[in-house]
């Protein structure tokens, strides 16, 4: 952890959208590594999706039915920074294994906050925790939503036993007013808030600020801040890292030249788009 702040390393997942979620094994590993040395908290592999629905992507993509690859691949390395992926609720999926028989530790649902259906969804909240897994729930395009709405997500999160819901500013259209009304009003149902602060107006960093203001412990980032379906990236990294006193030394150096070799070998399979 990095001074209370709770920090979710998104850099395969968010990336893999320009790689198609293909990523050198040593790659991968060395990021674990760094994360795990500088005490970050997770590394978020991909996706649960299902490869018949959607097919041609590496193994990130895929992390129920390419559980064994992913095990052999972190096992060796795994510590105590934990492996996260991410359930799209409103996609095709594939069946979860218990924890375990998972190298995977934490699992953080993705929910369209305008698609929500709290009773999908409280069947996938229970199906995550009885199979063992740390659970968070991410409501997407939540710059739409009203302080209303955010209320109600929160009193669900309650209610279910989800003590950490992240809102995830898709469209890049968070405000400072809005992280501190949303940020007064969830807490004040008891729930922590996280921030998945996307940078295409090139502001995440003061919204960061601004959510860091009122306590907020949880935050993610990527590695030079790239990713995302619209490569809107995210909040850096080394951004984070240096702003909580960590040095990332030669080891970043070095991880931020393989990305960009990655970039590279990879750039055929993206499924980014392009404005």
């Amino acid at each position: 952890m990095l001074k209370n702040m709770t920090l979710f390393d998104c850099t395969l997942r968010e990336i893999g959208y320009q790689t198609g979620w293909y990523f050198d094994n040593k790659f991968a590993t060395d990021l674990y590594k760094f994360a795990h040395g500088k005490g970050i908290d997770y590394l978020e592999l991909g996706f649960f999706h299902n490869m018949e629905a959607d097919p041609n992507k590496g193994d990130f993509r895929y992390c129920s039915q390419k559980n064994d690859e992913i095990k052999e691949l972190f096992e060796p390395i795994k510590n105590w920074t934990k492996l996260s992926s991410m359930l799209d609720i409103q996609r095709p999926l594939s069946n979860l294994l218990p924890k375990e028989d998972s190298p995977i530790d934490t699992i953080r649902i993705i929910t369209r906050s305008h698609e929500t259906d709290f009773e999908i969804l409280s069947k996938k909240v229970e199906e995550i925790q009885e199979l063992g897994y740390e659970l968070f729930i991410n409501f997407t395009s939540a710059g739409y939503n009203s302080i209303e709405k955010n209320i109600s997500f929160a009193k669900f999160c309650k209610k279910m036993g989800v003590e950490v819901m992240y809102l995830a500013d898709t469209e890049s259209v968070f405000t400072c007013d809005y992280i501190n009304n949303s940020m007064d009003a969830i807490k004040a149902e008891n729930v922590e808030v996280g921030m998945h602060l996307h940078n295409k107006n090139g502001t995440a960093d003061m919204l960061l600020d601004t959510a860091l203001s009122k306590n907020c412990l949880y935050t993610d980032a990527t590695l030079l801040g790239l990713g995302g379906k619209w490569h809107d990236g995210n909040i850096p990294l080394e951004y984070i890292i240096k702003k909580f006193g960590i040095n990332g030394g030669y080891e970043l150096t070095q991880l931020k030249t393989n990305l960009v070799q990655q970039l590279i070998k990879y750039h055929e399979h993206t499924t980014a788009i392009l404005d």
